[in-house]
């Protein structure tokens, strides 16, 4: 397969035809003006973005664009910094800081405190030093000169509070991860693949030697570039990406070279494509594919001189005779006859009778690759390093083995020892809680009190559906029970004029302000009303009216969840209308009515249901219809009704079957993600009428029930 770009007319190229074989590496060479750029950059990589629906500006003058069918997805790698201020890293850029996180909220000392993965994030406050806002440094403005960034004296350079760095894995806090370099980082996390696997793609480009945490402004162009390239590494690659890169040798040593072509070129092994702008040598010797611009710069060029191999290109310009220009330059071989490749008309690019141009990239490449070996370049395969091993542990295993205070003693952690959100000791009266569930355990209808979660208490029906109590013991200041009614059991005005609660601002000894009500009565969208209590001690439930209120509660609670535990559906409506459910905006969130045509979901459904005719549907679902293989009940597809932002059709295929450039004239946007079984989710989202195209849509579905059997 080929990505054509043909009669291209940017600057001083001359209605140029660009041919780039795909899932290849591709130098793009010729003099400084040749119009590589102009080809490159201002018409390809803009004409390739805009038919991907990536916002773009407008590509340069060309006549027609071949082969986007083939790409899901471009990406521009330059050598600009990955951040302008210390809060941006290499661990944060290449993703690899959130599983950091995620591993450290999993540590026995967090899962006390309450901590979450924002904890520890030096982007949100909580967690973070507060003086310099995580940054670990502060800016001085300097008006007229370049602002100067000094330690913060709060923390040290450190990011953290006391509180978030008394959490460690491995006696490491999270500010001593982020200090490490990328080498001691990669033992230190040997055991978790998930973090292994971006260290040591870091590790094998050459940045071993950099911290997690060193601050963006403070890399070199090089080091941001193997920066990006890594991040791409990383990510879940399932080939079909165009990367385009303007010389990206510049500055780097002949070592850095050597491992920046190593991660090009385990780009290519992916199934990617890589287009490089280059003048280096000893890169363009070791492309695929070459295409040289020229012969000269402005006005002398423009055009493609030859394309082809380096071969191919070494033995055009040995064969341009004299008269047009190609004599050699002092102190280059050309390659012996014997020792040519066998094709007998290289891959130039002029017309037939018109005179050879000269390459002098092949002139000049010819002694490189005639004092050259040839040798296989050593790429790397992250997900190989991802894979389970012997001794590895997964992040979600970590800290299972310890035993947690509420799973030891439940009621004396809810009621005593209780530590908030916040990592803050908990100011409520613990007895008012122990009062409440008193209270329940009499009742014979109801199950054992469960207290084995941090900050909830579950309360339910031992012969039925749902939870009646969930009393939630994190906050700070105030207990809140929240207790599951039927609907439109009671009124907020009535139950808070019942129960007298003060509201917060007359409460002198309480730390929270406000004057909405601790009560709230919520009707929720199915059979339910959710009512609210936000209780500080014992003595606001420990009264005539609380009693009265709890009794009724249970007595309403206990009808509907009988009757929702014998005839669930009764109380669905998606399961009595079916289809005429998925033809209402009822069920459509509050946020998502009137963002998007509704209209959408009459004219496409009949056309959805026409071409997939021979599948078994499924309309009882609350916010989709699904077909499905009669046989295996493998999914086909899917058509969600009921999303804030638009109408999805999604489509499933086999993995690299289909690309973003394939359907990219279809809906308002497009995704492809990949299935746990080994599948692709192909969306496309409508939210306008106009965008409906019927007859693409059928082609699209037609060629996706061609893959699943069905008998």
């Amino acid at each position: 397969n080929w990505l054509e770009l043909l009669g291209a007319q940017q600057h001083n190229l001359r209605n140029v035809d660009l041919r780039i074989p795909l899932t290849t590496f591709t130098c793009i060479t010729g003099v400084s003006g040749s119009g590589k750029s102009s080809l490159i950059m201002d018409t390809l990589a803009r004409a390739v973005s805009r038919r991907l629906n990536i916002i773009a500006e407008t590509p340069g003058a060309f006549r027609e664009l071949k082969g986007v069918e083939h790409l899901s997805k471009i990406v521009l790698v330059d050598q600009n910094p990955i951040g302008s201020t210390p809060a941006s890293n290499p661990a944060t850029y290449v993703g690899l800081f959130d599983e950091i996180r995620e591993l450290f909220c999993r540590m026995p000392e967090a899962k006390v405190r309450g901590y979450r993965p924002g904890r520890f994030s030096f982007n949100r406050a909580g967690g973070r030093c507060e003086d310099c806002e995580g940054m670990g440094q502060k800016k001085i403005e300097m008006h007229f000169l370049p602002d100067v960034w000094v330690e913060c004296p709060t923390c040290r350079g450190r990011r953290f509070n006391a509180e978030t760095l008394t959490v460690k894995f491995n006696d490491c806090s999270i500010a001593d991860v982020l200090k490490m370099s990328i080498s001691k980082a990669l033992e230190l996390f040997a055991n978790v693949p998930k973090i292994r696997g971006p260290l040591a793609t870091l590790e094998a480009i050459g940045l071993g030697y950099l911290t997690l945490g060193q601050s963006a402004p403070t890399l070199s162009g090089g080091e941001a570039q193997r920066i990006k390239l890594a991040a791409e590494l990383c990510r879940p690659n399932r080939g079909r990406t165009l990367y385009l890169l303007d010389e990206p040798t510049t500055g780097l040593h002949f070592d850095d070279i050597l491992k920046l072509l190593g991660v090009l070129n385990s780009l290519v092994v992916q199934g990617n494509t890589v287009v490089v702008i280059e003048h280096n040598l000893d890169v363009i010797k070791t492309a695929d594919w070459i295409i040289d611009l020229g012969p000269e710069a402005g006005a002398g060029g423009g055009q493609i001189v030859t394309q082809g191999t380096p071969e191919d290109v070494v033995h055009y310009a040995s064969n341009v005779p004299p008269a047009s220009g190609g004599r050699q330059p002092s102190g280059t071989t050309a390659i012996p006859k014997g020792q040519r490749p066998s094709t007998t008309k290289p891959a130039g690019a002029q017309m037939s009778g018109t005179p050879p141009l000269r390459s002098w990239t092949g002139e000049l490449l010819a002694p490189v690759l005639a004092e050259s070996t040839r040798g296989a370049i050593a790429t790397f395969d992250p997900a190989a390093v991802a894979v389970k091993q012997k001794g590895d542990v997964s992040i979600e295993e970590l800290g299972k083995s310890a035993k947690l205070p509420w799973e030891v003693d439940g009621p004396k952690w809810h009621t005593q020892d209780r530590i908030a959100h916040s990592g803050q000791p908990c100011r409520w009266d613990g007895q008012a809680l122990k009062f409440v569930a008193d209270l329940l355990e009499q009742e014979k209808e109801l199950a054992p009190i469960n207290w084995n979660d941090r900050a909830t208490v579950d309360v339910r029906a031992k012969h039925g559906l749902g939870w009646f109590l969930h009393a939630r013991s994190g906050g700070e200041w105030l207990l809140s029970l929240c207790f599951r009614v039927r609907k439109n059991e009671f009124t907020t005005e009535t139950l808070d004029a019942s129960l007298g609660l003060k509201p917060l601002d007359d409460m002198d000894h309480v730390e929270a302000y406000g004057r909405d009500p601790r009560v709230k009565a919520r009707n929720l969208k199915t059979a339910w009303q959710e009512v609210t209590i936000r209780i500080w001690n014992k003595a606001e439930v420990d009264t005539p009216a609380f009693r009265q209120f709890l009794k009724r509660a249970l007595k309403s609670y206990l009808t509907l969840s009988k009757a929702e535990a014998t005839n669930p559906e009764d109380l669905m409506p998606w399961k009595q209308l079916g289809r005429k459910w998925h033809l209402m905006k009822k069920g459509l969130p509050a946020v998502g009515r009137g963002v998007w045509d509704f209209s959408t979901v009459e004219t496409l459904l009949p056309v959805i249901e026409t071409a997939l005719g021979k599948f078994d549907v499924e309309y009882g679902l609350r916010s989709k219809i699904c077909w499905s293989s009669a046989g295996d009940k493998r999914p086909v597809a899917e058509l969600h009704t009921k999303r804030s932002e638009g109408l999805d059709l999604v489509m499933f295929f086999p993995a690299g079957e289909i690309t973003i450039g394939a359907i990219a004239t279809i809906g308002e946007s497009q995704a492809i993600e990949p299935t746990r079984d080994g599948y692709d989710a192909v969306r496309v989202r409508f939210t306008k009428l106009d965008q409906l195209k019927p007859k693409e849509i059928v082609k699209l579905l037609n060629e996706c029930q061609g893959n699943i059997k069905n008998p």
